[in-house]
Order: C-alpha cells, then structure tokens, then sequence
C-alpha cells in the first residue's frame, strides 16, 4: 500500500469512530492522551510503577478487567508502592498466596517474577547509569516528533536503548512491543503495535502480517509519519485503532452499535 492509501484508510478509521464517539468520555480520553508529556516520571519507582502496570496488560489480558484491579490499588500494595530496592528483595511465592485472587485478573503469575525482575534490571541500571531515569536522558530519544528525520533518530536511539535493556535482562521491556508500550505511556510519539492495533492494520493492507518485529515497526513509523501529516500525535491515533478493533478497555467509548454495524460491513 502507498503513503496516500495508507493515510486514506487511517482517515477512513478515524472518521467512523468519530461517527460512533460517546461523549463526554471519549473527549476526556482523547484530551488526556494528547498532554501525556515525557517529563511524567520524576524518579525510578515511577518507572517500576509504569512498567508493572504495563506488565499486567500484556499478554492479552482483559483492559477493563485489569484497569477496576489497578484502581483498587491492591497491586501497588502487593509490590511495595514500587519501592525498587524494597521490590528486589519480595519473595514472588509469597506475592502469590497473599494477593493471587485479588490479581488474577493479570493472567499468569509469572508476571509477578518480571516485575521483581524489571526491579532487579533497574537497581543494575542504577549502578552503572545513575538511574534509568538518567539512562533515558543520556540516549535522549525525541518525545516530539515534528519531521521525517525525527522520526530516524527516534528509531537509531530506540535501538541504542533496546540493547541496552538486553543487556540488563530487563524483562518485557527488553522486546520492541512493549518497550514502545512504555515510551507511549509516559509521553513519546509512537504507539504500541499489539494484536489489536496490528489486525486494524492490516485489514487495511499497511502490512502484510499481524505478527513479525518488521511489520510492527512498519505500523509504528507509519503511524508516525502519517501523525505529522495531519498534525495528531500517534498516541491519539492509537487510541482510534484501539476503538476500531474492539479492545476491552475502550469499546465503551463509542456506541454499542458500532461493532453491530462493523460485523455486517
């Protein structure tokens, strides 16, 4: 599919949720993606904070379900309110018997193993970097992207910072998905192609495939190229491909019979 296409079919995307937006929610939605800014995190417990809570997302676990589990705060409870070196040291077996049927809503309880790991990846971080916080800075990758060439050192200096995330064994945030996931969350310009930004984008031909690192990066860079275009942030543009596939934590956005009428077009 050409550029003209591509942005065609994400107009097309965005003017049929907007046809279907249940007001006032998906206002405040859109508005409290558009001021996500980069500065959001003061310190590393607030990395931990992003990155566990991004964690227990993952791995299709259900949004809502998870988002009313969050609120409770019983997450932030079981892992100390993020306290990294107090992390570090949790036993992921005693996590489990105390908190399991208040959390389960994440899935698998291995994720409670990839936080206290995130943990122990940013207390080695700290070490050598300063703190991740520090980390970021030094690799400096843009939040704003204004131009084409933006959008190249973006990438050059995502990657410098995903072999760095190797290097450490950090968990999840080691892979592109959901390392884009964390840049999103706290402010940059990108998305984060998962299985249900990535079947929208293919059901209009920008790839081939739902799955491969190569089509998901594809996804991103058209989506951000196609954001400076027509002057939206990505992250805005995420949420419309979120709406038109369907997830759970903001199907209710938009009218019910959006989907009614999706399934007969």
């Amino acid at each position: 599919m050409d550029v003209n296409q591509t942005y065609e079919y994400i107009d097309l995307v965005r003017r049929e949720v907007d046809a279907a937006r249940k007001e006032p929610d998906f206002s405040a939605m859109l508005k409290k993606r558009e001021v996500r800014t980069a500065t959001a995190l003061h310190n590393d417990r607030d990395v931990l904070r992003v990155f566990a809570h991004l964690i227990a997302y993952s791995q299709n676990a259900k949004a809502g379900s998870v988002t009313n589990m969050l609120d409770s705060k019983v997450f932030d409870t079981a892992f100390s309110d993020f306290e990294v070196d107090h992390v570090c040291i949790l036993n992921p077996f005693s996590i489990e018997a105390k908190y399991w049927d208040n959390i389960k809503v994440i899935r698998f309880k291995k994720k409670i193993r990839g936080i206290i790991g995130c943990a122990k990846s940013l207390s080695s971080i700290e070490t050598k970097y300063g703190s991740f916080i520090k980390l970021l800075t030094q690799i400096d990758i843009p939040p704003i992207l204004k131009s084409s060439s933006d959008i190249d050192i973006f990438w050059y200096r995502f990657d410098n910072l995903l072999h760095i995330l190797r290097e450490e064994k950090m968990p999840f945030f080691s892979h592109t998905t959901s390392l884009l996931h964390f840049l999103l969350s706290t402010g940059y310009d990108c998305i984060k192609p998962d299985i249900i930004v990535m079947r929208v984008a293919k059901q209009g031909n920008i790839v081939p495939s739902e799955v491969g690192d190569k089509n998901r990066r594809e996804v991103v860079k058209q989506i951000q190229f196609y954001s400076i275009d027509r002057k939206i942030r990505p992250s805005v543009v995420d949420l419309y491909f979120l709406i038109y596939g369907g997830q759970t934590g903001v199907n209710n956005l938009v009218h019910p019979w959006f989907y009614t009428h999706k399934k007969h077009t």
